[in-house]
């Protein structure tokens, strides 16, 4: 049998290190989600995301793996690019260990002014949802546009 030496400061060192890591995901998914708060709160996780800019476009990018093409919904709402989803767990097999989140998911990005919201592009591949949003010197006042994924 191991002997393990008591050592009450590296307990409270790991015990405020597991409670850091709760709240900064808690933080997280509250800062990625956007600001319609009813339905992301519904949310059961929150895919990562990357925003880059060039001087032709933003490029959007979202890690979506195990989800099909026909699972995803991609609108543009009010101003408002939302990403809904789902990624459902493999049904009559136990589960081991589990550390992919499953269930509904939704994201929220507000615009800038200077996309192109008629213009906006999606491709999914490879567990990757890239969503191409091209500038434009005018805004647009579409309210709701529904985007494709190719």
């Amino acid at each position: 049998m191991t002997r393990h030496r008591f050592d009450p400061v590296r307990d409270l060192f790991g015990l405020q290190e597991r409670m850091n890591r709760l709240f900064e995901e808690a933080a997280e998914k509250r800062a990625r989600t956007g600001e319609d708060e009813g339905e992301i709160e519904r949310a059961d996780w929150v895919p990562a995301a990357d925003v880059y800019e060039d001087e032709r476009e933003y490029t959007l990018a979202l890690d979506l793996p195990g989800i099909s093409r026909d699972g995803l919904d991609v609108s543009l709402d009010d101003g408002k690019l939302v990403i809904r989803g789902e990624r459902v767990q493999i049904e009559g097999v136990h589960a081991r260990r589990t550390e992919r989140a499953y269930g509904r998911f939704v994201r929220s990005f507000s615009l800038p002014d200077a996309v192109d919201r008629q213009g906006i592009a999606a491709d999914y591949k490879d567990g990757v949802l890239l969503l191409h949003l091209p500038k434009r010197g005018e805004q647009q006042q579409e309210r709701r546009v529904k985007i494709d994924i190719k």
